[in-house]
């Protein structure tokens, strides 16, 4: 069993791409950001504890992230994609630990490179339905609903996620830079290690991530 791990900033698109990575090679998903926001919205324990860092647009302590993967590889059976996991040096060492002891093997290592002006301008810009389970993310310039502030698939309101307004983007950004490098240090010495250009249409990113595989 393969483990794949999609990397890159806020905004950088990473939702996007493994969305069409899952479909295209049947791998199944784990995005951290995607089960904190879910125990968030149900204020489940880890969810408050996680609401305040998200709030301030700090990433959420390593231990909670770690347990949190680690839970979701119990029953676990095929190919997997991480996408967003590991953000520290401590995740990714946490990681190499999980997988060696329980004999599973590190796919490809994908970084999503896009310059920070683009990516605030890409997350400032995002609106969200707020119906969980439709989930359709909007773009206020490139991808704007037929009716403002309104879900075309639902009906449901739209909103802006508490981590995407410019202070709480910034303030991400700032930790995100200190707390990447290592990350990415640690995973440039790998062989599978990737480097992706961002900054251009989703279809160009998915066509270079095909060749990948």
């Amino acid at each position: 069993m393969k483990v794949h791990v999609l990397l890159g900033a806020p905004g950088s698109g990473k939702g996007t791409a493994a969305k069409q990575m899952l479909e295209a090679f049947s791998l199944t998903h784990l995005s951290t950001g995607d089960i904190l926001r879910d125990a968030v919205s149900k204020g489940t324990e880890v969810g408050l504890r996680a609401k305040a860092y998200m709030a301030e647009g700090r990433l959420v302590d390593d231990d909670t992230v770690n347990g949190l993967v680690l839970a979701r590889l119990q029953n676990v059976t095929g190919d997997m994609l991480f996408d967003g996991y590991p953000r520290t040096l401590s995740q990714a060492r946490t990681l190499r630990d999980i997988l060696s002891e329980k004999g599973m093997e590190l796919g490809l290592v994908i970084d999503i490179d896009v310059p920070q002006s683009v990516l605030e301008a890409r997350v400032v810009g995002r609106r969200v339905c707020e119906n969980s389970a439709c989930g359709a993310i909007y773009h206020l310039q490139t991808k704007a609903p037929k009716s403002a502030g309104v879900c075309d698939l639902c009906g449901n309101s739209l909103h802006q996620r508490t981590d995407d307004s410019v202070q709480a983007f910034r303030s991400r950004m700032e930790e995100f830079n200190r707390t990447f490098q290592p990350v990415l240090e640690f995973y440039k010495g790998s062989p599978n290690y990737r480097v992706v250009d961002g900054n251009r249409s989703p279809l160009a990113v998915f066509e270079s991530l095909q060749q990948l595989f």
